[in-house]
């Protein structure tokens, strides 16, 4: 790696709840990076106590802090570690994602390579994508329907911290998984389109790799998912062409990979981003 991209610090923030297991597996799969990221900060959100062990077997080979809040949102979370960290790149992933073993290098040796880039959104691995030893090529992200496309996650966003400093708001705390709202999803997509109204230099790097699970678990998991899709478009006033794409976009899903489950997904997923469901909530 150059002097140049070395450089770079590289910080995460964090939010976990109730999962022991997931969060040692991606503090193990930190801990194999070629380049360590510079410092990670784990947001609490559980009873004291309930991640000590976790802690405790990664203190001494990540450079770990550990914040324990009275609160359970994970916007709320990821604004918490952001305004902690000190680094020039900052990173939230989700407590059950993994990064592949070159994810802090190729990260930084991207944004080496592209000055002008504000933010980065990586891949998740699959077969007909492999991680590049050389090179990182960027794919200019300049409008809301290429920023739906990139399948953008909070797990593999990163964010040059002097960006973050010029947004009136980072994640929205009235979006996203815990006890303060009924909008589990989406909070990630929200903060892009902000980032990008305010003329931020957003890119797609498909070498960048991080493993996450998908949404579509179950019906009610991929109708609450669908849910914070409308509610995005609703908010952020995307209007009728965005509301269709996304409604219809499952139907095309279908038809490239036609099954029984993918049926029910389907249902799912169109009857959460008609806003049907919430209108009969409300």
């Amino acid at each position: 790696m150059k002097s140049g991209e070395a450089k770079f610090t590289v910080g995460l923030s964090i939010p976990t709840y109730d999962r022991k297991e997931e969060l040692n597996r991606l503090l193990e799969s930190l801990s194999h990076q070629s380049l360590l990221p510079d410092q990670i900060i784990i947001v609490d959100q559980n009873e004291p106590g309930f991640l000590d062990l976790v802690i405790s077997e990664w203190a001494d080979r990540l450079p770990i802090q550990h914040d324990v809040v009275p609160y359970k949102s994970a916007s709320k979370a990821r604004n918490h570690g952001a305004q902690k960290l000190t680094t020039e790149i900052i990173a939230f992933p989700d407590d059950d994602c993994v990064f592949t073993e070159r994810t802090i290098e190729l990260v930084k040796q991207t944004f080496f390579n592209n000055p002008s880039v504000d933010v980065i959104i990586g891949h998740k691995p699959n077969r007909q994508s492999k991680s590049s030893a050389h090179i990182t090529k960027i794919k200019p992200i300049t409008t809301i329907l290429n920023l739906f496309n990139a399948k953008a996650e909070t797990s593999n966003i990163f964010c040059r911290k002097e960006l973050m400093l010029k947004m009136p708001t980072l994640f929205n705390e009235c979006i996203g998984p815990g006890d303060q709202t009924t909008i589990i999803s989406n909070e990630e997509t929200d903060l892009l389109i902000r980032m990008l109204r305010e003329n931020a230099q957003i890119g797609l790097c498909a070498e960048i790799q991080i493993e996450h699970h998908s949404s579509q678990v179950s019906f009610k998991r991929s109708l609450k998912y669908a849910e914070g899709r409308y509610e995005l478009i609703r908010r952020q006033k995307l209007g009728l062409f965005y509301y269709l794409i996304n409604l219809l976009q499952p139907l095309v899903r279908l038809a490239k990979h036609p099954s029984l489950e993918g049926l029910k997904y389907c249902v799912a997923t169109m009857l959460g981003r008609s806003g049907i469901t919430r209108l009969i909530h409300h």
